[in-house]
């Protein structure tokens, strides 16, 4: 019997770390990987990510029942109408992009029978800060991670609950949200930080008295700054698509700047401590993982044990192309 077939596309930190922990909880299963940078796609065999590697996008996706884009969001929408004319019935596409709506959006032209389930993985917050690029990737990467799943609407139960499997086999735990929610949330904790820590950068580092700053600038400074973007293609796309959502958040961010101003013009000492102890309460709370939902509808153990569960080949006509 053939082994059941998955594809990553795109071999950074998360396609290399999927493909790891795949072949860590399910030696079974067969990897193929695809890369734009060939060195990449190299050195994440060497890592035994991947089973093989092709340089041809359709190629790599040729006979996978379930193909991962773990690709930043400005590849996405490319990528998936490069796909689309080679895609079978019953293949299982998904993506790991931090933003879900305009992915399921560009999902709406795939053919008829094909499954999008959209995903972004939220690491938990007590795991060390990874670094980058597939020679960061780490079996263990996503181990009690919440995994975001945003189906789309014509998205079959049994290709939901082969995802769901997917999750699992990774560590992770499935997490059904919809996508218009899940942007709204992610603008708050993910994309805000970002957008904040390249405002600092411009308030200091374009000031003219940068030179000086930056002589007495140490590690804090540096912890806030890791945050700025390093390519502006992608995180130009990636604030737009939250537009309406980092707008709100701006706005609300703006009232409670003026809150503090006010304590600081009234040298409100017990306001600030107030403050300053409550968010310490919440933030402990957080990274102690008070607020996870346990009452998950999916037995991660048993997906996790079953591997025969993961039949991406018998939900895909996966031997014959679109014609």
């Amino acid at each position: 019997m053939p082994k059941s077939r998955i594809t990553i596309v795109g071999l950074g930190l998360i396609g290399g770390s999927i493909g790891l922990a795949l072949k860590k909880s399910s030696p079974d299963l067969q990897v193929i990987g695809h890369d734009r940078d060939p060195g990449v796609a190299s050195r994440a065999q060497k890592r035994g990510a991947v089973d093989a590697t092709k340089w041809n996008l359709i190629d790599a996706c040729d006979g996978a029942g379930l193909i991962v884009l773990a690709l930043p969001l400005d590849g996405i929408e490319s990528t998936l109408a490069a796909l689309k004319p080679y895609l079978a019935p019953g293949v299982i596409v998904s993506d790991t992009a931090t933003t879900k709506a305009p992915v399921l959006e560009w999902a709406k032209d795939l053919p008829a029978g094909v499954h999008f389930i959209g995903g972004n993985p939220i690491l938990k917050p007590d795991r060390a800060k990874p670094g980058s690029g597939i020679d960061a990737a780490d079996a263990n990467l996503f181990q009690g991670a919440t995994y975001c799943l945003a189906p789309s609407s014509t998205a079959a139960a049994p290709a939901v609950e082969t995802l769901s499997s997917f999750v699992a086999l990774l560590g992770a735990k499935p997490y059904f949200i919809d996508a218009a929610e899940h942007d709204g949330l992610m603008a708050g904790v993910q994309h805000l930080p970002t957008l904040l820590a390249t405002a600092l950068a411009a308030v200091t580092m374009q000031s003219q008295g940068w030179r000086e700053l930056s002589r007495l600038a140490s590690t804090d400074f540096r912890s806030t700054t890791d945050l700025i973007p390093l390519e502006g293609k992608t995180a130009r796309e990636q604030f737009l698509a939250h537009r309406a959502d980092l707008l709100r958040w701006i706005d609300t961010l703006t009232d409670e700047l003026h809150e503090l101003r006010g304590m600081f013009e009234r040298e409100d000492a017990a306001a600030l401590e107030a403050l300053i102890q409550t968010i310490g309460v919440e933030r402990a709370k957080w990274l102690s993982g008070k607020y996870e939902d346990a009452a998950l509808p999916v037995d991660w153990e048993t997906a996790k044990l079953s591997p025969g569960r993961m039949l991406f080949g018998g939900l895909a006509d996966v031997g014959k192309k679109r014609k």
